[in-house]
């Protein structure tokens, strides 16, 4: 018998992050999304993006799309994950 090793890779989830120019600078918020392994990974690559590009902002929500939802085909149902924000 061969052992072969099995790679698993981390289960990722897709985020949406819902941020905002700041106050005073633009009154439409914008969403960008990312595929993380939780909520807190999610906004670190959001913060490390918009630093890169020399934005700031205020971030206002970060959501997770629940995976299960695309199997019942209904409408994708996204899950309020932004204790995360007041928490930092």
């Amino acid at each position: 018998m061969s052992s072969k090793k099995k790679y698993s890779s981390p289960k990722l989830f897709e985020f949406r992050i819902k941020y905002n120019a700041g106050s005073g600078r633009s009154a439409q918020d914008s969403y960008h999304y990312y595929s993380a392994e939780n909520a807190s990974q999610a906004l670190l690559y959001h913060e490390l993006m918009m630093k890169r590009r020399g934005y700031r902002s205020q971030t206002i929500s970060i959501e997770r799309k629940d995976p299960y939802r695309a199997i019942a085909n209904v409408p994708p149902r996204w899950i309020d994950e932004s204790n995360l924000i007041n928490n930092e």
